[in-house]
């Protein structure tokens, strides 16, 4: 039995007898829950080496903000207790899901398996009912409806020192439902799952960060791009022939390649994290192969009467390639008619479908295209 599971139960048993105790030992109450508040601020700070506390000017409320997971200063108890269990974020905010549950498996043409939903793109129309029993854990801008509705009670609480409302329940179905709604942050946890214990470790995971697990920041960073070619109205002159190129596009064996997806069609979410993914060991260096192997010089603007004048868009999709302990940051551009392509911030080279989906395949959201790229 995991550490989460033991505290678990203690403050169910103290839950089940807290109108009894309160009135024949009001002080024992209070002793146990100032013990357990210190544990915790105990727990918070050994794994909160990424952690910085801002007072708030208005209010003086305290605010936490995480740049990391707290998984990554963990001890290793606690990393045994959390081994099943996977980092996932959007919107700015950041949970854990069991590590064998799908992604974005909802809605049409769903299946009863265990999912988790973030950064989805625009979906089919049909009419696909939720399969009784499935456990699905949402971020999105909202708390997503529950089937039949929920009926649940809301309360107040803080997540990393921001006001939130918190629900928890149970459905007419039998499943174990939640959702914490940050209306601040503009984002919603909604949960559904079999098992009590498992909607509250999720909501309890729940974690407010500028910087995701996978490195990727919550707002879409402004990077430089690299220095423009000049060329003729069809699009950039093409860089020297690869074989001319002493260095290649990208290290060849990169420790780790993070993926932020930022692209979308809602105007409100064009600047932040949709979802996120990271790459490690041959997984990375596949990828970074593909790139190397990308024909140098960037993709031409797409001009006629759809784009009468082309300007380049921002970015949608940013690598994060981490190698010696230093890293290299390459902007990935699909949309819109000019600069389109993948740049490193020093030279660009060319997108295809091949690479766009080896790019995007591990964050599961797919992606839209309004121009064509080659094969």
């Amino acid at each position: 039995m995991s550490r989460y599971d033991v505290e678990t139960l203690v403050r169910d048993a103290f839950r089940s007898r807290e109108h009894e105790t309160e009135d024949a030992q009001p002080g024992l109450v209070g002793a146990v829950r100032a013990r357990v508040a210190r544990r915790r601020r105990v727990r918070v700070v050994a794994a909160g080496a990424g952690v910085l506390a801002v007072l708030a000017a208005a209010g003086g409320t305290a605010s936490v903000l995480t740049d990391r997971p707290p998984a990554v200063d963990a001890t290793a108890e606690d990393r045994a207790a959390t081994a099943d269990w996977r980092w996932e974020s959007s919107l700015g905010a950041q949970i854990r899901v069991p590590a064998a549950w799908t992604v974005n498996n909802l809605g049409c043409l769903m299946t009863g398996e265990p999912s988790v939903v973030r950064g989805r793109h625009a979906q089919p129309a049909c009419l696909t009912p939720e399969p009784v029993g499935k456990e699905v854990a949402v971020i999105g801008e909202q708390p997503v409806d529950q089937p039949g509705g929920d009926g649940l009670v809301g309360r107040e609480v803080t997540v990393d020192g921001v006001r939130a409302v918190r629900t928890e329940g149970r459905l007419p179905d039998g499943r174990y439902a939640g959702s914490v709604t940050v209306s601040a942050r503009q984002v919603a946890v909604t949960v559904r799952t079999r098992d009590e214990a498992t909607t509250r470790r999720i909501l309890d995971s729940l974690r407010l960060v500028e910087t995701d697990h996978a490195g990727c920041a919550a707002r879409r960073p402004a990077i430089a791009a690299a220095p423009a070619v000049t060329g003729g109205p069809s699009g950039p002159v093409a860089q020297p022939a690869k074989s001319a190129v002493k260095a290649p596009f990208l290290p060849p064996d990169p420790a780790s390649i993070g993926i932020c997806s930022y692209g979308s069609s809602f105007p409100s979410r064009l600047d932040r994290l949709q979802a996120s993914a990271r790459l490690t060991g041959s997984d990375a260096a596949a990828l970074a192969a593909g790139l190397n192997a990308a024909r140098p010089g960037g993709n031409p603007d797409v001009t006629g009467s759809s784009c009468p004048r082309p300007e380049p868009v921002d970015y949608d999709a940013l690598l994060l390639v981490r190698h010696g302990g230093a890293e290299t940051r390459v902007r990935v551009t699909w949309s819109g008619c000019a600069g389109r392509g993948l740049d490193n911030g020093a030279s660009r080279a060319e997108l295809t479908m091949s690479l766009l989906a080896s790019i995007m395949g591990p964050v599961h959201t797919g992606y839209q295209l309004s121009r064509d790229l080659p094969d």
